[in-house]
């Protein structure tokens, strides 16, 4: 019954309920512009698919049966929800309503685009936003492939391919374990860890982030003893707080309050980490234009902590 039911068009179901509303044929044709034969043709056509007997006739009245009276509830829950189903996809094609894969790394979290998102979704109740943490180079094959339908990552060359707008800068910190030597000290010097071990993010996974870290410490005198490595820097924090070694990370990661790991600023210029909303321009999703002109209304400043 339940499948039928489903399967029953508009059309059935409003005949149906015009007749159980009126219990009259004749006010119940007028009621939809139609004649009588025809009307009582369809009742006849749905009881016999559902198998059961919707009205009781009589030459004086026609009244609902008990099987009747339950397919009123049924038809109305089925009419509305047709009619739910036609807005959410109307709204859909005017970019007001559906689905938005995003794709980020975990940086992003700690900064205001996810307010921008956020603020979306508040304005549209009708979006739903798919998150999936996943390295720059990663976000890339995914907006190839159409597994997201947009990123927020670091720019690198193999992204040329792509559309992009920067979206945000986040000054990168030295994330020491807590009982490191250096700990204590309110500011680090980068070449005092020139002899330390270090975390960092394989370069074919973020290989913005990967070499702004090699650059860094070669803009401090020496080149990094890399000994572990985490493609994502949640990991990397949490090697840190491990003992592993030291790393450079977004000073953003400091409001994550990872046990055991504590943040210091380093002496000299600041340097920042920059990110970037990227899109595929073969993707024809029509919220997708709705996200970047929200994007492109911000102006992309410093993200601290």
């Amino acid at each position: 019954m339940n499948f039928d039911l489903q399967s029953m068009d508009p059309r059935s179901l409003r005949m149906f309920l015009a007749l159980a509303e009126e219990l009259h044929y004749g006010r119940a044709a007028e009621r939809l512009f139609m004649s009588q034969p025809p009307l009582t043709k369809a009742i006849q056509q749905m009881e016999e698919r559902l198998g059961v007997t919707l009205f009781d006739r009589n030459q004086r009245r026609v009244r609902l049966t008990i099987a009747g009276t339950v397919m009123v509830e049924e038809a109305r829950r089925l009419l509305t929800q047709t009619e739910l189903s036609i807005r959410a996809v109307q709204r859909a094609e005017q970019g007001n309503a559906g689905r938005i894969r995003v794709g980020f790394v975990a940086a992003v979290l700690f900064m205001d685009i996810r307010e921008v998102i956020l603020g979306l979704e508040r304005k549209m109740p009708g979006l739903e936003t798919v998150w999936e943490e996943m390295g720059s180079s990663e976000q890339i094959h995914a907006l190839e492939q159409d597994r997201i339908d947009i990123g927020f990552a670091q720019i690198s060359q193999g992204m040329s391919r792509m559309m992009s707008i920067p979206v945000g800068r986040v000054e990168l910190v030295v994330a020491l374990e807590a009982g490191h030597p250096l700990a204590r000290r309110r500011r680090i010097r980068l070449a005092d860890l020139a002899e330390d071990a270090f975390i960092a993010i394989p370069r074919q996974s973020g290989p913005s982030f990967h070499d702004l870290t090699i650059a860094t410490c070669m803009g401090a005198g020496f080149s990094p003893r890399i000994v572990h490595y985490a493609r994502h820097l949640v990991s990397v924090v949490s090697l840190v707080a491990m003992g592993r070694g030291v790393s450079l990370v977004p000073r953003s990661f400091a409001r994550a309050g990872v046990p055991g790991v504590v943040f210091k600023q380093m002496d000299g210029a600041t340097v920042l980490a920059e990110y970037s909303a990227v899109w595929n321009p073969a993707n024809t999703l029509p919220l997708l234009p709705r996200v970047l002109a929200l994007l492109e209304t911000r102006q992309p400043g410093i993200n601290r902590a």
